[in-house]
């Protein structure tokens, strides 16, 4: 038995997925949703297994399908990036989506769909805003002022009114230079930074791809958790009905 499924078991998969949108993207989020998406896959496992190749049960092929959802997010988020820094052209080292992987890219929003986290499955977790504008650094804005500095009987020299300077925190106050007459306060230029947008994109895409990794898991655990449920459920009904044959009757 092997674990790599045949080329027909994935056109199954991949009809499967087309003729049921809201199980792809997972969207089907209320329990009783939950219950028919898992009678859906054990069905499905029964017709992709007859087809030899991979032999899995439900739960093994939403898990394969999980898997394979996110290897593709990711691969189009690369294949978009390079879009963008090529100008419309890709990089030869990537590799090209195959027809049956295009079908799915389709089923979940396009090539796009790697880049809008927006448009994937309902995230188990809270949204991350992340921000992706350059970090602007706020120069310092200074007042000049220019005072009298004659003598005035009854002062002397040394009164000499101070500059106004509004300055941000952390800022250092600029010197100012003083002449006899006037006082003039420089402002210095603000510093350029280098464009962040592409560091940011960069860990935008490690946080989605963390973030789909956690969904999967979820997902893994839920159909777990609920596959326990339904085997105490059983038990419990089993014991029930033994309790019922031995009761004396009245």
């Amino acid at each position: 038995m092997t674990n790599r499924p045949s080329y027909a078991q994935l056109e199954g998969l991949v009809e499967f997925l087309e003729q049921n949108p809201g199980i792809a993207k997972g969207l089907l989020r209320t329990t009783q949703a939950k219950l028919e998406t898992k009678r859906k896959w054990a069905t499905l496992a029964t017709s992709l297994n007859s087809l030899g190749g991979a032999n899995k049960d439900g739960q093994g092929w939403a898990k394969y399908w999980a898997e394979k959802k996110c290897a593709l997010k990711k691969q189009c988020a690369q294949l978009s990036s390079s879009m963008r820094l090529t100008g419309g052209g890709t990089a030869s080292n990537l590799p090209t989506l195959s027809a049956l992987d295009q079908r799915l890219v389709a089923v979940m929003g396009g090539h796009e769909f790697g880049n809008r986290d927006s448009r994937l499955a309902v995230d188990p977790f809270p949204e991350l805003t992340i921000p992706t504008s350059p970090i602007i650094e706020m120069p310092v804005i200074e007042t000049p002022v220019t005072e009298d500095t004659s003598p005035v009987p009854g002062t002397s020299h040394d009164d000499t009114p101070q500059p106004i300077c509004l300055i941000p925190p952390a800022t250092p106050t600029p010197t100012p230079v003083h002449s006899h007459h006037t006082t003039t306060v420089t402002i210095p230029q603000p510093r350029r930074r280098r464009s962040l947008i592409p560091r940011a994109q960069n860990a935008d895409m490690e946080q989605f791809a963390r973030i789909e990794e956690r969904r999967v898991e979820a997902e893994i655990k839920t159909a777990e958790a609920l596959a326990k449920i339904a085997e105490h459920m059983g038990t419990i009904g089993c014991a029930l009905l033994e309790m019922s044959r031995k009761m004396p009757e009245p």
